[in-house]
């Protein structure tokens, strides 16, 4: 009821306003899917040009938060923050015990098997 006595120009900025937000959430949601996508496809997901999804996205990292370095030459946006060296060797020896674990799983039903049928 409000909105309906505003002028023109009231409307325009709440509309300017919506899709600012519409947009500020499809970049939000990019981030948690994609670690890095190129730029133009960024801008075909959010129905932008390239410098308006570039604007969006520095708008968005300077003011609310989100992490991302885009690489203009190679036209790729990363979102994903780079672990440190620490983390990524203590990822990597998690993944090695799981697939020890794994291996020493299989062998154990291998000669389970094996004593089974007397082979």
């Amino acid at each position: 009821p409000a909105l309906s006595t505003a002028g023109p120009d009231v409307h325009a900025s709440w509309k300017q306003l919506l899709h600012t937000r519409v947009v500020q959430h499809n970049i939000r949601v990019v981030s948690k899917y994609y670690r890095q996508i190129r730029v133009p496809r960024l801008a075909q997901l959010l129905g932008l040009t390239e410098d308006e999804a570039e604007r969006h996205v520095a708008h968005m990292v300077s003011n609310s938060g989100l992490y991302c370095r885009i690489d203009r030459p190679a036209g790729i946006a990363r979102f994903a923050m780079p672990k440190p060296p620490e983390e990524v060797l203590s990822d990597w020896a998690a993944d090695i015990s799981k697939m020890l674990n794994l291996v020493e799983m299989t062998c154990h039903l291998i000669n389970k098997e094996m004593m089974i049928h007397k082979l």
